[in-house]
């Protein structure tokens, strides 16, 4: 399980101004105040943590904070996550 201290850590870096805490994991980001740039930002943090670009299939799975979180437990489980 991804603590929300490391998905918090991802969004201070990403410099998005809503904290995670506050977000419905289910619901699309896009629908909780983050805005395209945002999400730029977060799956470039994500990238820089896991040292490999993220394909743009998968990144486009990547709308809610459970795909977020999801990605990052499959990332750590290949040993692929460096943060």
């Amino acid at each position: 399980m991804v603590a929300k201290e490391r998905i918090q850590r991802l969004f201070d870096a990403a410099e998005i101004q809503v904290s995670a805490s506050t977000l419905d994991e289910s619901a699309p980001l896009a629908q909780q105040g983050l805005d395209s740039l945002d999400m730029a930002n977060l799956l470039f943090q994500i990238e820089q943590a896991c040292k490999s670009t993220i394909a743009p299939e998968e990144s486009a799975r990547l709308r809610t904070l459970g795909d977020i979180t999801g990605y990052i437990e499959r990332a750590q489980s290949a040993g692929a996550w460096h943060e």
